[in-house]
């Protein structure tokens, strides 16, 4: 019993990591497009724009459809997410732990 709720809790925690980085990802970007489309048109509403998007759905870029959808899909942008996080790693090789960046070349000294 013990293993299955250590198991179950790293599971949560693993969701709840995500649900974090996807709750903030999609207030700062919807935060964004509504201030930008709000500044081009006063009278804008989301959910016009998502509405009339879904009616067109044939006539907008599939890309950017999916890109716009993920926005309301939790488990789109997780997918998202560790697909991204999986081509990193590649590319990075074998020892992805082992890249270290210095901050402190070209600083000026105290």
């Amino acid at each position: 019993v013990s293993t299955q709720s250590t198991g179950s809790s790293g599971i949560n925690a693993e969701y709840g990591v995500y649900t974090d980085i996807y709750n903030s990802y999609i207030t700062k970007i919807e935060g964004y497009i509504c201030t930008r489309l709000q500044d081009l048109h006063p009278n804008f509403q989301m959910e016009v724009l998502l509405n009339l998007i879904k009616s067109r759905k044939d006539e907008v870029d599939p890309e950017l459809f999916d890109t716009l959808a993920s926005f309301a899909d939790f488990m789109l942008f997780k997918e998202n997410i560790l697909n991204y996080k999986s081509q990193k790693d590649n590319e990075m090789g074998e020892f992805p732990s082992l890249v270290v960046t210095s901050l402190a070349c070209g600083l000026p000294k105290s």
